[in-house]
Order: C-alpha cells, then sequence, then structure tokens
C-alpha cells in the first residue's frame, strides 16, 4: 500500500465551505459533492407534513402601523464615519478584527494592555489604541447600544437589604423584535396547520402553532384590534461560576416566541438575552430552615415583580414595536413560559417541594397513572383568592389557608398581577431533568440493582463502537456526577444491555424490556421536533405501557412505589406540546448553555471584587462588539436582506468526502487480505457490468461478466464516510463510518480494525423493506475518465463506491423489546458472506447493533470482535433522534 500521508483524526482536508435540532428530513440518496448553497432555501415555509393552514381569522390581528428606517440603516447612521468606513469606528479591518478578538476571545484587560505595550506593536498593527483601557472607551462612546443598561436596584426583606441588577424588560423585547437579523422569520400570528386536508390531524411545532397564542390573541383581539402577540419566555437557574469557594450566580434570561425556536436554541444567534442577576444570599445568619425558605422565596418574587412590573400595563395597552426592516406594530408583552428545573418550578409556582407544581397533587400520590384521572392544573382563582388574604390583615388566617391549599406563604408572586397569565399552565416539560437526569437515572439504577453491576458492565465493554455512541469500557456501575450528555449516551445502548438479561428468582423479563423500551419511546418522541396528534398518542400510549410494567420493580425488591415529581411529570407533556408547542420550544439545555456566556465567563473577565457591577459592564460591551460584528458583514456582503430558515423538519443527511483519500494506492490483495474485501474484484466487474446494462435498460449477463477485464490493480481508498447537515448544523460531522484495518504506529501502538454498520437504500419504496443493513468493509474510487472511455460508454460511474457486506432484510420486529433481528448473510454456495459493490451515495447513515448476548455475554466477546463473533443482532432504534425518527417512520408505512 502506497500511503499519501500519515493519517489523523479527520482523514484528510475536507471539502465543503466553511461556516446547537437534528435533520430531520428523510432518508435519500445525495450526491456526495452537493454544495451547501445548493440547499439554501429562499422563503419560509411551514413543514413539509403540513397539508392544511389555518390563519388567524382576524384581518386586523398584527397589522402594522408605519414603518420607519431599517434597524442596519439606523445603526449605521449612529456609528461616526460609518458612511465610508465599512469598519468605523475603527480605522481599518486589523484595528476592528484585533478589537474583535480582545473583547470575544482574547486574554484578560491586564494581559493584553502589556502585549500592547511591547514596543511598536501597536503602531505595526495600524490600532487605534493602545491599551485595553482606551480600546472600553472606543466601544462605550462610538458603538450604539442595540440592547438596554443594566440597572442596579436594592431589595429590603425583613430588615436585610439585596442588590439585584436588572434591565428594563420592555427594553429587551423591543430589541429582540427589532434585531435585523431575526426579520425574515419572525412570526406575528398564530396559525393552526394539519397534515390532512381535512383537518383533523393538527401539526405542532414552533410556538406559534400551538393553542396558547391563538387564545391570547382572540382575547385580545376583542379588546384592541389589531395587536401583535409577544410571548415571553422566562428561564432562571442558579449556578455555580467557580470550581472553588462556592461562589454561585444567579441569571434571569428572556427570549420572545416570535423569533423561531431554531433561532432561539443557538446561543451564537443571539436569540436570548440576560434579563439580570438575582441575589444569591444564603441566609447563613437565619438558622430556622422553613423561616429561611420563606424569606428567599419572597425574596426571589420581590425581585421578579421588580423585574416584570412593566409588562403588566403593557400586556394590556400595548407597546410600539419595530422590526428590523422598520415596521412599526403594537406589540402586548405577555408572559407566557417558564423554563427551570424542578426547584426553580415550585418556587415560581409557590408548591410546596414534593408535590406537583401544576396540578398540585400531592407528594404521596404522584405514582398514581390513569389516562381517566388527568393531572389538571390548579385553579387559579382559588390560589389567587387565598393569596387576597394577606391584604385583609390576618397573616394567621393567610398563612393556615396556604398551609391547607400547601402552597408557600409568599406574599405577592411575581405573577399575581401580570395580564392572561395562569402559572400553573406556563410552567414546561424539562426534558434534561425530568427525563435524562430524571427517570431515566433512576431506571439505570434499578436495572443495575436488578441483573447485577458486573453483567451489565460486561455487556457494555462488549458493545460495538459507533460515531453518535460512547464505548464505556469499564462499565456504566462505577460513574459517578453523571451528566445530561452520558445520560443522553447510556439512553442510547439501554435497552441493548436488558435484552434476554436473565432476572433473579428466574422472574419473566418481557415486563422489564417493555418497561425500558416504553420509557425510552417516551424519552425520544418528547423530543420530536414536530408533532401531530398521532405521535402524542403515541406519547401518550408509551407513558402507559410504561406504568402498566412499572411493577416489575416492585416485584424485583428494588422499590416499594413511584412517588418521584419527575416521573410524575411526564403526565403534562402532551398538553405543553398542544399549548405552547414542541418541548425544544422551551428546553433548560438553552439555559445550561448560556451560562458558560453569560455567567461564568463574565465572572471569570472581573477581579472578584464587586463581580456584577463588572459582569454587567463586561456583558455590554460584549454584546455591542457582536452586533457591530453582525454589522460589518451586513456592509461586506452588499447590505444583503438577512436569509429566511429553511422548512421545518426537511432537512437531509448528506455525505461529506474528504478531498483527498486516506491511502492513494491499496492493491487488491490488501483489500482482500486486510480489508476483509474478499470478492472485490468479481464484484466490482459485476457493478460495472450491471451498470452499463441498466443506463440500456437491459440485464447484466455472464458473458459480458467473463469479457470484462479491470485495467488495474490498485484504488485510492477512504477511511471514514462522513454525513453533515450545513443547514442545521454546520460543519458538524452529524454521523460517520469507518472502513479500515489493523494499524500500528510508529511508537508500536496497535489500533484495532474497525468496519462499521450502515444502513442502505436498496431499492424505490418507502417502507423499512427498501433498507438493509451492512457491514462496510471497503470506500474507494475509481479513475473515472479511462473507465468511463474504456468500459462503461454508455453510463456515468459514481464518484465513490463501497464494498459491502450484507445482513438479512428486515422482517417483523420483535415482540417485546420491537427491534428489528438480523443475522449475517451468506452466498447460496457457503463460499463467504454475501457482498456487494455498491454506489456510495445509496448509504444513509451509520446504524447501531446490539449484539444478542443471550442470558450471559459471552467472555470471548471484545468491543472490536463483536461483530466477527456474534450471530445475530438487534437494530437499534435510539442511536440518536434522527434514527428513531426515520426507523419509526419507516416501520409505520
Amino acid at each position: 500500500m502506497l500511503d499519501s500521508e500519515e493519517e489523523d483524526e479527520s482523514d484528510g482536508e475536507e471539502s465543503g465551505d466553511d461556516d446547537p435540532l437534528y435533520g430531520t428530513g428523510s432518508w435519500q440518496s445525495v450526491q456526495p459533492d452537493t454544495e451547501p448553497d445548493d440547499l439554501e432555501p429562499t422563503h419560509l415555509e411551514s413543514p413539509h407534513i403540513t397539508k392544511s393552514v389555518v390563519e388567524f381569522p382576524s384581518a386586523t390581528a398584527a397589522r402594522p402601523i408605519r414603518r420607519e428606517v431599517t434597524r442596519y440603516t439606523a445603526y449605521q447612521d449612529d456609528v461616526p464615519g460609518a458612511q465610508w468606513n465599512p469598519w468605523a469606528p475603527f480605522s481599518s479591518k486589523m484595528d476592528w478584527e484585533v478589537a474583535q478578538w480582545a473583547k470575544l476571545r482574547g486574554p484578560s484587560s491586564t494581559a493584553f494592555t502589556e502585549l500592547l505595550e511591547i514596543d511598536g506593536i501597536a503602531d505595526k498593527l495600524g490600532l487605534s489604541f493602545s491599551t485595553s483601557r482606551e480600546l472600553n472607551l472606543i466601544i462605550d462612546t462610538h458603538l450604539p447600544a442595540r440592547r438596554p443598561p443594566f440597572k442596579h436596584r436594592t431589595i429590603k426583606i425583613a430588615n436585610e437589604e439585596y442588590d439585584v441588577y436588572f434591565r428594563d424588560i420592555l427594553e429587551c423585547v423591543k430589541a429582540l423584535f427589532s434585531n435585523p437579523e431575526f426579520t425574515p422569520n419572525l412570526i406575528l400570528k398564530p396559525e393552526r396547520l394539519y397534515a390532512d386536508e381535512d383537518q383533523t390531524i393538527r401539526v405542532y411545532h414552533d410556538m406559534h402553532t400551538g393553542r396558547w397564542w391563538w387564545s391570547r390573541q382572540c382575547d385580545i383581539e376583542k379588546a384592541k384590534p389589531g395587536a401583535t402577540i409577544i410571548p415571553i419566555i422566562i428561564s432562571s437557574d442558579k449556578t455555580q461560576v467557580t470550581l472553588f469557594r462556592n461562589k454561585s450566580a444567579y441569571p434571569v434570561y428572556l427570549t420572545i416566541g416570535n423569533i423561531p425556536k431554531a433561532i432561539r436554541r443557538k446561543p451564537s444567534r443571539q436569540g436570548q438575552i440576560l434579563l439580570g442577576y438575582l441575589p444569591t444570599s444564603k441566609l447563613e445568619n437565619i438558622t430556622n430552615k422553613a423561616a429561611k425558605r420563606r424569606i428567599l422565596a419572597n425574596l426571589f418574587h420581590t425581585c421578579m415583580r421588580r423585574i416584570l412590573s412593566p409588562s403588566k400595563s403593557a400586556g394590556i395597552d400595548g407597546i410600539e414595536v419595530t422590526s428590523g426592516d422598520g415596521w412599526v406594530q403594537r406589540g402586548h408583552p405577555i408572559f407566557a413560559c417558564f423554563v427551570g428545573d424542578y426547584p426553580e418550578q415550585c418556587l415560581v409556582t409557590c408548591t410546596m417541594s414534593g408535590d406537583c407544581p401544576i396540578g398540585g397533587r400531592l407528594k404521596h400520590f404522584l405514582g398514581e397513572f390513569s389516562i381517566t384521572d388527568p393531572c389538571n392544573p390548579r385553579d387559579l382563582d382559588a390560589i389567587l383568592d387565598i393569596l387576597a388574604t394577606l391584604d385583609d390583615g390576618s397573616p394567621a388566617e393567610f398563612a393556615r389557608q396556604c398551609r391547607e391549599a400547601r402552597i408557600r406563604p409568599v406574599q405577592h408572586p411575581f405573577w399575581e398581577d401580570l395580564p392572561y397569565v395562569h402559572i400553573y399552565q406556563s410552567i414546561t416539560p424539562d426534558v434534561l431533568h425530568q427525563l435524562y437526569q430524571g427517570v431515566l437515572k433512576h431506571v439505570v439504577v434499578w436495572v443495575t440493582s436488578a441483573v447485577g453491576a458486573d453483567e451489565i458492565d460486561a455487556r457494555c465493554r462488549r458493545l460495538p463502537p459507533n460515531h453518535n455512541i460512547r464505548t464505556f469500557s469499564k462499565g456504566i456501575s462505577n460513574l459517578s456526577r453523571i451528566s445530561g450528555a452520558e445520560h443522553r449516551q447510556i439512553a442510547a445502548i439501554l435497552l441493548g444491555l436488558v435484552t434476554d438479561i436473565r432476572l433473579p428468582n428466574n422472574l419473566n423479563g418481557q415486563r422489564l424490556i417493555a418497561a425500558v423500551r416504553s420509557l425510552l419511546d417516551f424519552l425520544f418522541l418528547a423530543q420530536y421536533p414536530i408533532h401531530t396528534a398521532t405521535t402524542l398518542t403515541a406519547l401518550r400510549m408509551a407513558l402507559e405501557s410504561f406504568h402498566d410494567n412499572k411493577d416489575i420493580f416492585v416485584d424485583l425488591g428494588i422499590r416499594d412505589g413511584f412517588n418521584l415529581p419527575k416521573l410524575h411529570s411526564l403526565m403534562h407533556y402532551e398538553d405543553a406540546v398542544k399549548l405552547f408547542g414542541t418541548t425544544d420550544n422551551y428546553s433548560t439545555e438553552t439555559t445550561e448553555r448560556l451560562h458558560i456566556d453569560l455567567a461564568k465567563d463574565a465572572y471569570r473577565a472581573t477581579n472578584r471584587k464587586d463581580e456584577y457591577s463588572q459582569m454587567t459592564l463586561w456583558l455590554e460591551r460584549r454584546e455591542k462588539i457582536l452586533q457591530h460584528s453582525e454589522y460589518i458583514q451586513w456592509r461586506l456582503t452588499g447590505c444583503p436582506r438577512p436569509r429566511c430558515l429553511p422548512p421545518a423538519a426537511t432537512y437531509p443527511i448528506h455525505l461529506r468526502m474528504t478531498k483527498h483519500p486516506s491511502l492513494r494506492a491499496v492493491s487488491f490483495a490488501d483489500l482482500k487480505e486486510q480489508y476483509g474485501a474478499t470478492n472485490i474484484e468479481e464484484l466490482l466487474i459485476w457493478f460495472l457490468v450491471g451498470l452499463n446494462a441498466a443506463s440500456q435498460n437491459q440485464r447484466p449477463t455472464d458473458a459480458e461478466a467473463a469479457q470484462l477485464y479491470l485495467p488495474l490493480d490498485s484504488v485510492p481508498v477512504y477511511h471514514r464516510v462522513k454525513f453533515w447537515n450545513p443547514l442545521a448544523h454546520g460543519r458538524k460531522t452529524v454521523d460517520a463510518a469507518h472502513a479500515r484495518p489493523t494499524r500500528t504506529s510508529k511508537k508500536g501502538q496497535v489500533t484495532p480494525s474497525r468496519f462499521d454498520t450502515v444502513l442502505v437504500k436498496v431499492s424505490n419504496g418507502n417502507g423499512i423493506n427498501s433498507f438493509r443493513v451492512a457491514r462496510l468493509r471497503a470506500v474507494f474510487t475509481l479513475p473515472r475518465n479511462k473507465l468511463e472511455s474504456t468500459l462503461l460508454p454508455a453510463a456515468r460511474l459514481p464518484r465513490y463506491l463501497a464494498y459491502v457486506e450484507w445482513f438479512s432484510k428486515f422482517t417483523q420486529p420483535e415482540p417485546h423489546h420491537k427491534m428489528h433481528k438480523v443475522s449475517r448473510s451468506f452466498r447460496n454456495d457457503g463460499h463467504g458472506h454475501l457482498a456487494s459493490v455498491i454506489d456510495l451515495a445509496s448509504v444513509c447513515r451509520s446504524v447501531y447493533l446490539f449484539p444478542n448476548f443471550g442470558p450471559k455475554a459471552p467472555a470471548a466477546w471484545t468491543s472490536d470482535t463483536v461483530l466477527d463473533e456474534c450471530s445475530t443482532f438487534f437494530v437499534s432504534p435510539f442511536l440518536d433522534r434522527h434514527t428513531y425518527f426515520h426507523l419509526e417512520n419507516l416501520n409505520s408505512t
């Protein structure tokens, strides 16, 4: 073999242009050299499954009042010298890029000043500043602020004063609404979408497709026609900002439902805004725990009341808001959703810890589940009547009624006077903490306790590798402080760990498998980016199936009840989707990611003294740099209109190959011996003959194959196939499949061979039988021009080819775990595996196979050899959300 260059992790330089939803389009054969720009749509559409759209019937809804100058033009007018200098107020491109680096990527202010003090650096770079202080002065005085500054106020509770830093919420709403980058995608009116022409199957995705927006639009249109609803989404969560010293921050974030979720969930798009920092006092001087909890609750609600109070009158009367293209509308900012974990939900709703924060079901009854006995939201009017007793001057009566109603005695909750707010409907599902870090975490512990840590860990060590699957080489039983990402990995393999496993006392394992499968179904269904009435029914049935089978853990002696708030919360997912759209509209994962930029990084930029005043100033300057970067990009590209988002759920996955092969020339003999492509020459000839015959609408014959001679003895080989989705993920590799032999490094370290399994499109049908599992043995190219002229006069040779070994065809899923069982296919003459040379474009993506371990995992199997040692496998639908979405669709076709 002739090695082109020492192979690294990237397998060579990637082709394609430079650039956190997953692709939900159909699997299809797409040529690997398709460029991202070819895929860019020109207008915003409803999801492709939508067959009927019902717009809000009022002609006055969201009607604009007048038009003003566009936001970018107004911004340019406020920057000195911007008319003739696109980099203004900086003198040059170098001047701007150094400033941008210093504020977004650079070192501390002191280190940056010391760098510029090196003799001659500032002059040679042509900088308009020589210290960090001078740069800050330019930013503070010459860059316009599109977002409001922070205010500092003191809140007094129980004779103690606390500092709170916050922004004007109405100005924050205006800033988000007016961002020019959001303008083409801004949602102004609610819609009802249907998946059928008869309008019987409702479709939910972005927030405007839910029932809440439609209902609020009706309420306000009756009183004041011409309204544009601005749904306010608030999230809060206390977070550690230091590894030591136990220093924390309590940020509150704001976004609006008019911005599509695909923008809101990406921090780089600036679709969220830091609304304020709440006090983080631990009240260590108060020893009574009940008094401490009461004071902390009142402190939270007093601060939030102060921050949100301007939205009270604005929600009723409306305010003028201007979009990025200059259109002025009467917007009504209304508190719609709260995003937070369980402690935050209890704090916001004044619910006692342990109870349901939505329906108020008591902690001793949370394990009960019945479709006919739902946990409906609390009676808000009844709660407000209890809160009103405090104003009657009877604190004792107020406390008594709060105890009886199982609510915290908060004097004035922040939502008490907000218009059109039902706080118990505003609490949204939390997939991260309720499912991954909650119910799934419990089930993993229960399963491990039931079958033993040794067997679970042994199975983990014998699972085959995959691009999207972490190999737990030491098992999962000894993991501590497991993150959400690790629980996501465990969810992908959990069903394979329990299939056919032996339970104590010879108990039937079918209920255990059914419980695990139902939970995983619910977990993946809950994360669908688009829901219909049909998928919501499947969500409900999955939850019902889990509850029907959960008693297996009682029979195993692991549990004596299921009064878990996070398990109970799953009852509310369906209603939340119908009200506010799919769960990715209100994800706490976005909040966790925002902590890094807007809390942790901000704290590190301070000198740890009076940190909040420094943090807020640092954030204001950072936001100015980010908005100026968008403006400069707009100027340099000729002042274009911002691009629209592509239609929801129309993102196919595309092949992405490196520019250069991993090995320039691999002989056919080496392909047979080292790659396992035992019949490469024979099958390649048959592929070429078949390709040529197909182009002439003929059938290939043995005689044609016998006469064909290959004028080559080696081919360029690629060791990895990548799949990407440029519209949804940019340059990120969504999936990959490896086909490489054993290799030894210069230091003598041996890397085992790896030949992954993939899903191949084998026919033009739409169901599961139009696909087949194969093992990728080699990926290569042929000298296209030479072969086309000598061998294929009537056909065009595909750019990339693959040698694959087939598994058996799909049959009906197994009844309990509902996975397809496959086994390796062999030739009719018994001479080796059934194999083919195929067009690489027919490979849809990698596929994950669970080995059929039987009651006990064989000791001889390893992760590197299990695909060779095991004879039968189960096709996992839980490799990732994209795989689950499509396998479920294919099974139903």
